[in-house]
């Protein structure tokens, strides 16, 4: 069969343009000045607009944006999506306007991608790499089965043999659309078969409904997605009642389901026990059956789901949590942070307990978490300089003001706080010379859109050369970045860039498995010694600000290297999972304080140049990024949350008034960030207060 392939044509007329998120508190003079009203629409209209990190609207609409650069992606369940990544928005801007392509692809939710798209059933629900699917067709239900194909006909084969046949009709477009009802009276696998070739496979089971007092996650999680889960406590057993019927509500009485044992009795009822456990690693569960090993769909879409708790008095003690009884193999440190003994504060209606006390992440909270980007740069020249991916403070964090690009990667002119370079998009490198208020394109690195820049570095004595580590290796700029050339290409990929702050000839690249470097500015290069030779990439690379000869690196999964002779051999420290550029950073005024944020994990601090390391207590989410000033300060970036680490050892927000919102009370109680626990009520965490007991639950991550 030919391939097809699917042609969009975007008509913009593009102007460009900032967001003001909604809810921005407060409003700063200069963004006020900076800021219009675009109009936003579409062809056809009712398209779905997400602009940067507002929320999303609606076409026609007219919204409040900012002079600059910005990201904005269309979409409207049918068309195809439209991506506007280096979207400007002028002064004289009024108007945006996309035209939509129609696809084959309906993005409906649980939607089946491919040539045969359905806006009714069948269709299907998938979960992270095919953890969980189903159809949510049930034996004996008759449903109109209608969508879109490019295929003039196809069959849908029952378990049996029986055919199905559609055939599609022809609209105004290339794509046909097909209808017809359809009564599914078989159990088990069913195919779809165009032109001899299976296209797709769907089962047919019966319907299964959780009854009482089977404790369901909506009882506990309203919001919840898994809305026909039973809800189990990690590391108990729970009694299980579920009613298995046909589509029309008809029990099924003494029959196998054929899994796990599974019978109905006279009345259509199985009865079973459920328990969830925490495997060696912390992010992974083991399901059980009546003590059989299970997934997490373990018929039809009835799922089993594990839940995280713990519950303390009204003083504060810890009275039980899922992780008292965890699997030893598991690091105590990797499982989520019960404290045994915590301060509580009420107010009213309010408990306000310390943040990182109840295992919960600040973006699972903060519905405003997320928007200062996914790194936190203080200047080293004026400390009281920050910016993150989309925001500036001048104040020391303060307050922040919002940019007018929001960047994936940036660094700051040496000599000038004010002027910096970013990445927009995965190929456009911008400058500002005014703290980020207004940007200009200066460049577009290449035409391959695999070539993602990974990090930008300028040279400390020479400006004007600036250097790119992208997915395709080194490139480097003389001319302050009009033009871009590749320098390093025999090695892979490049990741990290590290320059020595004493000699800027001296240049480190990490690659994707081995570190090179440089003695001449980029002339020449060779290959360190000592580094684990696999598939793993080098995320990181930093200098000691002190003693150059010292440096760290970091290598995916496999930890923390150091070097003793400025890069030339390697030795391996710590094993730590290090993903990003500022996973590593040492304080310039005691350089024997290091720091590291591993992935998922934690950040940990060495007072003895890596040899050791201690656990500090801040429960990071994905991404987190850190950097210190040159007071030595340590800045976090959590979630897109920027904190900072104070005199008494504690991690506070900065700017809190920006960044959390969309959730609970907080306040800073003895140096401390405390959340409002009785306040929160979101999709993976719930708090239910009883007269002298607090008690937290929270959804496990039970999707690989």
């Amino acid at each position: 069969m030919k391939k097809i392939f699917v042609v969009l044509i975007v008509t913009v007329f593009l102007m460009s343009f900032a967001g003001c998120r909604a809810g921005h508190t407060p409003e700063s003079p200069a963004e006020k000045e900076q800021t219009k009203i675009v109009h936003i629409d579409s062809e056809p209209q009712g398209a779905t607009a997400y602009i940067d990190n507002m929320a999303p609207v609606t076409t026609p609409a007219d919204v409040k944006l900012s002079i600059g650069w910005h990201y904005i992606k269309f979409r409207k369940i049918g068309y195809i999506d439209v991506v506007m990544k280096d979207a400007e928005v002028k002064e004289d801007t009024s108007k945006i306007f996309v035209i939509l392509n129609s696809s084959l692809v309906n993005e409906k939710e649980f939607a089946t991608m491919g040539p045969i798209s359905f806006d009714t059933v069948p269709h299907f629900a998938y979960c992270s790499a095919a953890a969980i699917s189903y159809s949510n067709i049930f034996y004996g239900g008759t449903y109109t089965v209608s969508g879109k194909t490019m295929f003039d006909s196809f069959d849908i084969i029952f378990p049996g043999g029986k055919k199905v046949h559609f055939d599609a009709e022809e609209t105004s477009s290339k794509v046909k659309k097909f209808s017809k009802v359809v009564t599914f009276d078989e159990l088990g696998g069913y195919r779809i078969v165009s032109n001899g070739k299976n296209i797709i496979s769907f089962e047919v089971d019966y319907k299964p409904t959780i009854l009482p007092p089977t404790q369901k996650m909506e009882d506990l999680f309203p919001n919840t997605k898994y809305k026909n889960a039973i809800a189990v406590p990690v590391g108990r057993e729970v009694n299980a009642k579920v009613l298995i019927t046909d589509a029309k509500g008809m029990p099924i009485p003494n029959t196998a389901l054929g899994v796990y044992g599974l019978k109905t009795d006279k009345d259509g009822i199985i009865n079973f026990k459920a328990k969830v456990i925490r495997t060696e690693c912390p992010y992974c569960y083991q399901v059980f059956v009546n003590g059989l090993q299970a997934n997490v769909k373990i018929y039809s879409d009835l799922l089993i789901f594990g839940y995280d708790f713990a519950k303390y008095t009204k003083k504060g003690k810890l009275v039980e949590c899922s992780t008292k009884n965890a699997n030893m193999k598991i690091q105590p440190s990797l499982l989520p942070s019960f404290r045994d003994n915590v301060k509580i504060v009420s107010e009213g209606n309010h408990i306000y307990m310390p943040y990182g006390t109840f295992g919960a992440k600040i973006t699972e909270i903060y519905k405003g978490a997320g928007t200062a980007g996914r790194f936190i740069t203080p200047c080293q020249k004026k400390s009281s300089i920050i910016y993150t991916g989309a925001f500036v403070s001048k104040d020391g964090g303060n307050t922040f003001e919002k940019m007018a690009a929001r960047l994936g990667t940036i660094a700051i002119n040496p000599n000038n706080p004010g002027t910096i370079l970013g990445l927009w998009g995965s190929q456009s490198i911008f400058k500002s010379t005014d703290y980020g208020m207004h940007f200009t394109k200066i460049s577009e690195i290449v035409s391959n859109n695999h070539n993602f820049v990974e990090q930008i570095s300028v040279d400390p004595k020479n400006t004007n050369k600036i250097y790119l580590a992208t997915s395709s290796g080194l490139y480097v700029t003389h001319d302050g970045g009009k033009s871009f050339s590749p320098v390093l290409y025999d090695f892979g990929g490049a990741y990290s860039i590290a320059i020595d702050p004493n000699n800027s000839d001296v240049i480190l690249v990490g690659c994707e498995n081995k570190i090179v470097k440089s003695n001449d500015g980029g002339k020449t290069w060779n290959v360190t010694k000592g580094i684990v030779v696999n598939s793993n990439a080098i995320e990181c690379l930093v200098f000691d600000p002190k003693n150059p000869d010292i440096v760290y690196a970091g290598k995916r999964y496999d930890g923390i290297f150091v070097s003793s002779d400025c890069g030339n051999t390697w030795r391996l420290l710590h094993k730590f999972d290090l993903e990003s550029h500022q996973s590593i950073t040492v304080n310039p005024l005691k350089h024997n304080i290091v720091y590291v944020a591993s992935f998922r994990d934690g950040i940990y601090k060495s007072v003895d140049y890596g040899n050791t390391f201690t656990k500090l207590d801040f429960p990071v989410g994905g991404e987190t990024s850190i950097a210190t000033n040159s007071n030595g300060k340590l800045y976090v970036i959590d979630g897109g949350v920027p904190f900072v680490l104070n005199n008494s050892g504690k991690f506070v927000p900065l700017d809190g008034k920006r960044f959390l919102i969309g959730g609970p009370d907080w306040k800073i109680i003895d140096d401390e960030l405390f959340i409002d626990v009785s306040g929160i009520k979101t999709d993976f965490i719930t708090c239910q207060t009883e007269k002298d007991y607090i008690e937290l639950y929270k959804v496990c991550d039970m999707i690989p």
